[in-house]
């Protein structure tokens, strides 16, 4: 019949696995929250409670000041446990809760605890998404391959805390990507990314192409073997093509080449480091 898609086999046993998944990392984080707001040992302020509002569009509900430690987790709980319709939405709520908090370590549940309730329920429910952080708090990414995601995405973040520039439009890219975001400007941040690394890597501020022949000069200066060179070349090249293929900065790209662009930027700038001396390989 005209009209009617019909999903394969494969197809709909995937979308039960994944909400199984889904449905069981639910219970188990839901069971452990439950827990903590029973124990009555979470307590956050009222200025931190007035911030998740605002992080989510929430009316909030204050009954004392600002700096106050008062029991609003429940209220934050209630939303976590009783209003969130997809996974989606509660890592969503469940971010905001966690940035909103200043991380008190003798808090008898700190921002650390929760970051990490988070993580181990992802784990145990084989929910592939990883939960990173940069200076403006914490955010969740699609993981992939976990080797590949570790060497290539959370390494780098840590690698570039002496690259500003670098990490500030890299991570642009990874929330992008992390939201669904497949449009040429994510690809063109990982580009600007990759750029804007060169730039103070090597201390100039050439474009990517300009500095493509200085930085094969100085990976060969190094030892590294020529092949390493045209990595960079043909990279280079790719996002050239991206940019000649896509005009407008809200054309669609394929997911799956940004996904390659991500990995392959950071495998790239963890290339340089490594034949630099500044990280040492696995």
């Amino acid at each position: 019949m005209y009209g009617v898609v019909r999903l394969s086999g494969k197809i709909r046993v995937r979308i039960q696995m994944i909400k199984k998944k889904e449905k069981y990392f639910y219970a188990i984080i839901s069971n452990e929250l439950r827990t903590i707001f029973e124990s009555g040992e979470c307590v956050i302020s009222a200025d931190e409670y007035f911030k998740f509002g605002n992080m989510t569009g929430t009316i909030v509900k204050l009954n004392g000041m600002l700096n106050y430690y008062i029991d609003e987790f429940s209220e934050i709980a209630d939303i976590l446990l009783n209003r969130v319709k997809s996974l989606n939405e509660f890592l969503a709520y469940y971010i905001a809760f966690l940035n909103c908090q200043r991380n008190i370590n003798n808090r008898y549940y700190s921002r650390d605890n929760f970051e990490d309730l988070l993580t181990d329920c992802l784990m145990k429910a084989h929910i592939q998404y990883e939960v990173l952080e940069d200076k403006d708090g914490y955010f969740v990414f699609p993981a992939g391959d976990p080797m590949m995601d570790e060497n290539l995405v959370s390494n780098v973040l840590v690698w570039l805390d002496k690259y500003p520039g670098t990490k500030k439009t890299y991570v642009n890219a990874l929330k992008q990507y992390a939201d669904g975001i497949y449009i040429r400007d994510a690809a063109d941040n990982l580009r600007k990314a990759l750029e804007t690394f060169l730039q103070e890597f090597l201390q100039n501020d050439k474009n990517l192409d300009n500095n493509k022949g200085e930085i094969c000069k100085y990976l060969t200066s190094q030892g590294a073997d020529p092949s390493i060179g045209g990595m960079y070349k043909s990279i280079i090249s790719t996002y050239k093509d991206i940019n000649d293929k896509t005009v407008k900065h809200n054309d669609k790209i394929d997911a799956r080449l940004l996904e390659f662009l991500l990995y392959q930027t950071g495998l790239l700038i963890r290339m340089v480091l490594r034949v630099s001396g500044q990280i040492e390989g696995n």
